[in-house]
């Protein structure tokens, strides 16, 4: 997965619904079960700030966490 500024942009332009909806499948194809998270419109909008505030730094260690996960299959 390549994460850089526009797509944080993209994820910035939808609103909540839409990025809750992301954000639940991003973590369900990481091997987390997204029971274990109580998403509501505060959570949503925590989740908006660290977009937001995301160095680059930050997208690199997310995208390679991400396809560890993934390809880990992290139970």
């Amino acid at each position: 997965m390549q994460i850089d500024r526009k797509m944080l942009d993209s994820l910035l332009s939808l609103n909540d619904r839409q990025l809750q909806a992301l954000f639940v499948r991003l973590i369900s194809e990481s091997g987390i079960d997204p029971a274990q998270f109580n998403i509501n419109p505060q959570s949503v909008q925590s989740i908006r700030s660290a977009i937001s505030n995301a160095t680059d730094e930050d997208l690199t260690k997310i995208a390679e966490q991400y396809e560890a996960n993934k390809k880990g299959g992290r139970r």
